[in-house]
């Protein structure tokens, strides 16, 4: 269990939320690898489609599995205000690392390894807060 002054977080929610975020990245990472690779389609172009394709299925799953909450309007707007910033971080993040010359994988995976405990901190306390 993870507790600071107003932050809880249980050992099962956490385990939740990184195996969700696990499948989400491993889809991530094997759909740059199959664009890129197999596709040929440049490294950013590719990551701009699969992070996007990725954010519109987690928002389903983690509604559902994780928070347990009904759709509606206002946890949609949150959501998307959230996955624009984390969207537009990702990005900066992932060309940040392919600048100084990382493999678009090792950029990828090191821009998911700074946006994971942002994401579970604004997904609880704000995107699903009743």
């Amino acid at each position: 269990m993870v507790t600071f002054k107003n932050f809880h977080i249980s050992k099962k929610f956490l385990l939740r939320y990184l195996g969700i975020s696990l499948i989400s990245y491993l889809y991530t990472l094997s759909g740059l690898l199959l664009l890129v690779e197999y596709f040929n389609l440049d490294e950013i172009t590719s990551f701009i489609l699969v992070y996007g394709s990725a954010y519109v299925i987690l928002y389903a799953v983690q509604l559902k599995y994780l928070f347990n909450k009904k759709h509606n309007l206002t946890k949609l707007m949150r959501y998307l205000f959230a996955i624009i910033n984390f969207y537009i971080a990702a990005n900066l993040l992932y060309n940040l690392g392919l600048f100084f010359g990382f493999h678009y994988l090792l950029s990828a995976i090191l821009g998911i390894g700074i946006i994971i405990p942002l994401r579970i901190i604004v997904y609880k306390y704000y995107v699903y807060k009743d």
